[in-house]
């Protein structure tokens, strides 16, 4: 985590917190060129897997079947395709139709976190928890596979009294308490946006036990 602090950018950190010593509060919007970005890749993907299955023969992904199939290990790369067909579909349908018009976004004000969404009836909450309720803000690296870098989610845990959530959000319960993940698509860095919500943290947390 260290090598990620010393890669923030201060003064779009200190951007962010004028603007909620001005306002009161930071709204961070879903970024239409992640958005864009994962579209395309996942379409590209669905692209690849059904050009796959249209050139190559049914046959061949039926192990032993006498009539030019293939073997074991074909048929388990056939379900790895089909699988990936599902996810990727998805993820398309996803990125292309359902964050245009929803737009997740996160805000932060002295009150607390909230992520909320839109519909044509109106905003609604994804995950919301005031700062009272948060214990922690933290990144955790997670590890993939080369060549691509191990990437970082900023992660919430609050107890759980004091969360709202919609309930197809999923958190990990630990005890008393719950963890969230931030959006990921979320416009900024994320280990910028990281050390954003740690200061404002730190900050209501330091007011708080002053008062």
């Amino acid at each position: 985590m260290q090598k990620e602090f010393e890669k923030v950018r201060p003064q779009v950190v200190a951007k962010w917190f004028d603007e909620m010593q001005r306002s009161g509060h930071v709204v961070l919007r879903t970024s239409v060129l992640k958005t864009v970005l994962f579209a395309l890749i996942a379409w590209a993907i669905v692209a690849f897997i059904v050009v796959t299955f249209s050139a190559v023969p049914i046959s061949t992904w039926i192990p032993f079947s006498g009539s030019g199939g293939g073997g074991v290990l074909q048929f388990l790369l056939g379900l790895v395709f089909v699988v990936g067909l599902l996810l990727f579909g998805f993820g398309a349908l996803l990125w292309t139709f359902v964050f245009p018009v929803v737009r997740p976004r996160m805000i932060v004000s002295w009150w607390g976190v909230q992520s909320i969404g839109w519909t044509p009836g109106g905003a609604f909450t994804l995950f919301s928890a005031p700062w009272a309720s948060i214990v922690r803000v933290d990144g955790m690296i997670v590890p993939t596979r080369r060549p691509f870098p191990p990437t970082l989610h900023v992660v919430l845990t609050a107890h759980a009294s004091g969360v709202q959530r919609a309930p197809w959000i999923r958190v990990r319960s630990k005890g008393p308490t719950v963890v969230y993940g931030v959006n990921t698509m979320l416009r900024g860095r994320r280990r910028e946006i990281m050390a954003f919500l740690m200061n404002v943290h730190e900050t209501v947390r330091s007011q708080r036990d002053d008062a």
